[in-house]
């Protein structure tokens, strides 16, 4: 995916966790290491910065894999805790 590296070009390029939603329907990560669980209401994945956990309702992963993470649904709240 690299989305960031394309818009915004090398500097981005740390290693970070990176996050991008879509108007609460869907939200695409790179930088993911595993996933830790997953419900329709949550989904908690391990990244280089810490736990990522995506609250909302309807979630689903549309696609996960060479650390990129796709969740469709009404992605409501995105949190990170170190």
């Amino acid at each position: 995916m690299r989305l960031f590296e394309e818009i915004l070009g090398e500097e981005v390029a740390f290693g970070g966790a990176k996050a991008v939603m879509l108007a609460g329907r869907c939200a695409c990560f790179e930088n993911v290491r595993s996933l830790l669980s997953f419900t329709e209401e949550e989904i908690c994945v391990l990244t280089a910065s810490g736990t990522l956990t995506v609250s909302g309702t309807g979630l689903c992963i549309a696609r996960y894999g060479g650390g990129d993470l796709v969740v469709r649904g009404n992605v409501l709240r995105v949190e990170l805790t170190a």
